[in-house]
């Protein structure tokens, strides 16, 4: 049973090491030597290195073996200051204490305590390596495949030498067509001089840049924010440039502004000059229509102390306020004027709702300040009650 059991881990381990076979690797009777040449101050240390090389080489002992040293080096001079050291190896069967693993870490630690030398030097093993069929098999791969990369870019290669040489005779024949064709005109060629080649170059420069002004003042009339004009001064004999805002579309977020609102200090008197001052706050939508026109509504609201009947305490109450409003730009933007129609609606005991005339203008900012600041504005507004309000109102206003 146990013979049997024994035949069934070689079988199972023939790829790591040849136990039932007749391979002297695997019984490890075969030795090998190794020589190595340093200098005499250093040649510790490069024994100690070939031994930690041999330690972790698969080359010549694999699977249960790896090489160990058999004796000590024995050294001898080969020049004034170089020695020649040779040892005796054998495959080892590996155990507890003798594995790559110990190995190692011993000869590394027995190495940390010589001087370190990190020049390479000449060892030599009498040893043929063994061979690996899976290294082999991946070295071919890799053959392969590179000379398969190297085919591909030859023949890329190839064909743009091809595809150039072929344009090349087409302008050769070109060439060659152009000049019979001038020899049966009887073109002949004429001689220039300096002056002639300077006025030539300066007239296709001129052409060429006024060509290109004038298809750059195409493509950027009608989106560029500024303008470049070109005038010629008072005498005639200067041309002057002067920067002029240009026409430009609408911005999108200036064409529909929902999120907008405003915030004013408002001053109401009645026909006796009574007054008292409030905060209005209202929410302004706003629709550009046109470069100059734009449409704005007002939702908003105000709180008013006043006496709505003669004789009576005073009153706080709420006036609601709706209306629209058109904005006239002036000057190219920025500045505007404004004027609309609107309804209050006056929430105290007499109640009622009156109509409302408004005018007013203000200045519209080429950005929000502080991201949300968009205008100023000043309206002044006649409300149509029997005391005759008015009211006047400065103000900013918002946007999102």
């Amino acid at each position: 049973m146990r013979f049997v059991t024994f035949i069934h881990f070689c079988l199972s381990m023939a790829f790591l090491v040849p136990l039932c076979g007749n391979s002297s690797a695997a019984t490890g009777n075969e030795s090998f030597n190794v020589s190595i040449e340093a200098r005499k101050n250093t040649i510790g240390s490069y024994q100690k290195r070939a031994e930690l090389k041999l330690a972790r080489s698969t080359d010549f002992c694999r699977g249960f073996y790896l090489p160990e040293k058999v004796g000590s080096w024995q050294c001898k001079g080969v020049g004034a200051r170089k020695l020649k050291c040779v040892s005796k190896y054998k495959c080892g069967l590996i155990n507890k204490t003798f594995s790559r693993i110990t190995e190692s870490r011993r000869i590394r630690s027995e190495l940390k305590q010589l001087p370190r030398d990190r020049r390479s030097f000449a060892m030599s093993v009498s040893k043929k390596p063994l061979r690996n069929p899976s290294k082999y098999r991946y070295v071919k791969q890799m053959k392969r495949k590179r000379q398969a990369a190297y085919d591909s870019q030859k023949k890329m290669i190839k064909s743009r030498i091809k595809a150039r040489t072929q344009k090349i005779k087409r302008e050769m024949t070109e060439y060659d067509e152009f000049s019979k064709l001038e020899k049966e005109l009887a073109i002949e060629r004429s001689r220039s001089n300096p002056t002639m080649r300077k006025g030539t170059v300066d007239s296709l420069s001129s052409n060429a840049l006024e060509e290109d002004r004038r298809q750059l003042n195409e493509s950027i009339e009608d989106t560029a924010p500024f303008r470049m004009e070109r005038i010629k001064s008072n005498q005639g004999n200067e041309e002057i440039i002067r920067i002029s805002k240009g026409t430009k579309e609408i911005p999108k977020d200036r064409k529909f502004q929902l999120l907008a609102f405003g915030g004013a200090m408002t001053q109401v008197q009645d026909a006796n000059e009574n007054t008292v001052a409030t905060i209005d706050i209202a929410w302004t939508p706003r629709w550009q229509f046109a470069q100059k026109w734009a449409a704005r509504g007002r939702v908003g609201g105000h709180f008013i102390s006043v006496e709505p009947v003669d004789g009576l305490d005073s009153e706080t109450f709420l006036v609601y306020d709706l209306g629209v409003e058109a904005e006239y730009s002036l000057f190219d933007g920025g500045f505007y004027l404004s004027g609309g129609l609107g309804v209050q609606s006056w929430t105290s005991t007499t109640g009622g709702a009156f109509s409302a005339v408004s005018i007013g203008g203000g200045y519209l900012f080429d950005y929000n300040k502080l991201k949300i600041f968009d205008r100023l504005f000043v309206s002044y507004t006649a409300i149509g009650n029997e005391a005759a309000n008015k009211e006047l109102k400065v103000g900013f206003g918002l946007s999102f």
